[in-house]
This record gives C-alpha cells, structure tokens and sequence, in this order.
C-alpha cells in the first residue's frame, strides 16, 4: 500500500504545470542564455492525432473520463472498467485526403487485470515520385504511412485507483526510408471520493532520440493530467451531464487545454462538444453517440466533427465499439 501510495504522489507531483523558470524567473536567462527555444524537435507526429470520435468530440478532454474501450489509447488506465471482453474499430477521413484506420482489442481476467492490444494505420494519398532530374515525375509512386502496434496492461490497485502500462512498435515509411522505435505510455485514473470527482493522468510517447538526415528528434513526449465530475446526475441515471478540464504538456510545442462536456439521455443518446485553448487551428468540436444492449452484448456508434477553420476541411470520425 505505501508503494501504491508514493506512485500517486509521484504522480501528482508531475502534474502540477509549475516549472523551475515559472518558480523562479531569474533563473530562465542562466538556464537558457541564448535565448533558444526549448521546445524540441519531434517526428512520429501522426501519434498525436485523436482518431476515436467520442473523444474528439469532447475536444480531447478524456483523460479523467475514460472507461472502457474509447481510452484505450487516451488512458488505458479507464480498461479496468471493461466487464470482460472489449473491441474497439475506427475510421478518420483526416487533413489532405489522409486517413486513419484503428482497432484494438481487451480482455478482462479479473484478478489478474486487463490486458489489450491495439494498432493504429495512418495513410497518405497516393504520390508521384520526382526527382530533380524528372521533375514532372519518374513514373513511380512513393510508399508512405505510418503504423502504430501495441500491447496494454491495466490493474485496479484500490476501489479508487487504477494503473497502465503500454509498449508500442512505431513505424514510418517514406519512399526507401523507414524509422522504426518503441515507445512506452504510463497513466493513471483515480477517485477523489468527492462526489464523483476523478483525476487522470497520462503520460505518452516515451522513447529515445532519432536521427533523420543527420538531424536529433525525439519522439512527440505529451503529458496530460485532468479532471471530470458528473455536474448533473450520474452516470446511468435517465439523464445526466459529465465535465471535463485537462492540460496537454508537450516537447514540441507550447502548453494546451482542452475543455469538454457529454450530455447522456436514457443511457443511449450521448450528445457531446468540445473546446480547445491555444491550439494552431482547432478549436471547437461536437459529437454524438448510440449505445445498447443487444443480446446481452453491449454496443455503440460515435460520430464526431471537429472545426479547422478556413484551412482545411473539418476531418470527420467514425468510431464502433462493445463489449461480449
């Protein structure tokens, strides 16, 4: 138990947004002279992208909400709410005509925790090869994509405190290159015991440094921590309304928050929006979602559209999930 203890302290500890520059503002010209910036490079990008509806939807506020299958990626740490056997299926017609397709799978052993796998395929529409000697194109087409591969592990330590762990094979091909890494995820979601207050924390996208073209990237590092309450009912009632507020700390860009909220009627038409601060062009986003019973076998459908502005056509998200 007091192991069980530090690891939440630790990891509230991580979550306060307060750097040594922000304690100590003198500090920020000794420790960075030269006036660069520290924010770094990254590459895998494409891991940065929400591809599960409901969670777009709620504008990326899901950390201290998941509970189940739709955060297997988020928060896997919500998969020890998963009853015994979990699928989950998407598909996102993203930016330029690219698109996502993603599946993952989790089964419950009780005692013994969850475990899950999950895998993520980005594609690219198809291009032409040129070269500077054929700049109008040498006849053959460039092989692109990204694919993400991975396993979970998730136990319920207390009545109010469940952990995750998760290790991915991260690839990307362009044209004869490929990067390959692993990366490894850590979150956590507990309950306050205040009303039905909880807070999620997860940390995403840790690895090691690559060399592309003779250039460092890391791996695009995110930590999120957050928190979500029911603000009218609860979860099951005829109706009821789940707030959410979390950060977003990266490696590569500056500090974001996301705010969300999900309206349930009859425990089968889910309404949701979403809003995110400080973002490059996302800001708002709305979503919907059925679920049932079926058999004694539970199933829902998500939808989510998210703005972009005047840059790019809203990317559009469909999401089929259950459990057996």
């Amino acid at each position: 138990m007091k192991f069980v203890v530090h690891i939440v302290l630790m990891m509230l500890v991580l979550a306060v947004p307060v750097s040594a520059q922000e304690l100590f503002p003198e500090a920020e010209e000794i420790l960075n002279p030269e006036g660069r910036s520290k924010i770094k490079p990254s590459t895998f990008n494409f891991l940065k992208t929400t591809t599960h509806a409901r969670i777009a939807g709620m504008g990326d506020a899901f950390t201290a909400v998941s509970d189940g299958m739709d955060g297997i990626v988020w928060n896997p740490a919500g998969l020890t709410k998963v009853d015994k056997f979990g699928y989950s299926f998407g598909y996102t017609q993203w930016l330029i005509n690219s698109r996502f397709v993603t599946g993952s799978l989790a089964y419950n052993t009780g005692r013994w925790g969850v475990l899950g796998m999950s895998f993520v395929s980005f594609s690219l529409p198809d291009m032409i090869e040129t070269t500077t000697q054929q700049p109008d194109g040498t006849g053959n087409m460039v092989d692109s994509g990204d694919l993400a591969v991975g396993v979970v592990y998730a136990y319920q330590l207390t009545d109010k405190l469940s952990a995750a762990a998760s290790l991915r094979f991260v690839q990307s091909v362009l044209g004869p290159e490929t990067l390959s890494a692993i990366s490894v995820n850590v979150s956590s979601l507990m309950y306050t015991g205040f009303r039905s207050l909880r807070i999620g924390m997860n940390m995403k996208n840790l690895g090691g440094e690559q060399e592309i073209v003779s250039e460092k990237s890391e791996m695009p590092l995110v930590f999120h921590t957050g928190v979500a309450m029911e603000v009218f009912g609860n979860l099951g009632d005829p109706v009821s309304m789940t707030g959410s507020f979390e950060g977003a700390f990266f490696t590569d860009r500056e500090q974001r928050w996301n705010l969300g909220g999900e309206l349930w009627i009859q425990n089968l038409i889910a309404l949701r929006a979403g809003y995110k601060f400080k973002y490059d062009a996302e800001t708002w986003s709305v979503g919907a979602g059925l679920k049932g019973k079926f058999s004694g076998r539970s199933i829902a459908l998500d939808v989510s559209y998210s703005n972009f502005g005047d840059l790019f056509d809203a990317p559009l998200r469909l999401t089929l999930s259950g459990s057996l």
